[in-house]
């Protein structure tokens, strides 16, 4: 009997010790999984930044594909890219819209820049990334159409957009 005490006794004892050993395993498994999920979390978000480049090069392509749309109806590119959404009475041949209307919008808000150069029946379109500036790394790095031409570079085109805003403003 007395060694039926004892050993009650004893696994008495040792339960606070099974317990604060659980508790130690238990919060060593919570570190870990949060060491974890921070880790997953910067992963993703990281490839969440890259999506808008690859989105604005997906998008570059659609704007491409209607411009030629476009050119194939009016045997000329557009002049603007509004031509694309919005019904241009005196174009006989318009069979648009050939993009939505948010379809020259860049995944960070602003509207693609586009040029056309009859002299050169051709047009150049791009985007100046997250910074909406002249070069860049990253989500700032610029992105060009894969049918432009690539007569100038787009920070001359940029500068050259700026110079006409102003001199449209005095």
């Amino acid at each position: 009997m007395k060694d039926a005490e004892s050993k009650s006794k004893r696994a008495l004892r040792s339960i606070p010790k099974i317990i604060g050993f659980g508790i130690v395993i238990s919060l060593s498994l919570l570190g870990i999984f949060f060491i974890a999920l921070v880790i997953y979390i910067t992963y993703f978000d990281s490839l969440g930044s890259h999506s808008k480049q690859n989105d604005a090069i997906w998008q570059l392509n659609k704007i491409d594909n209607a411009l030629e749309e476009y050119k194939l109806d009016i045997t000329t590119y557009p002049s603007s890219l509004s031509e694309l959404i919005e019904d241009d009475e005196s174009k006989s041949m318009w069979m648009g819209p050939y993009l939505k209307s948010k379809g020259h919008i860049d995944p960070w808000g602003h509207i693609y820049h586009y040029q056309y150069f009859p002299e050169r029946k051709g047009y150049q379109l791009y985007t100046l990334g997250s910074d909406h500036a002249v070069g860049g790394d990253d989500q700032a790095k610029d992105r060009i159409s894969a049918k432009s031409l690539m007569l100038i570079k787009p920070n001359k085109l940029y500068e050259d957009s700026i110079k006409n805003d102003d001199k449209n403003q005095k």
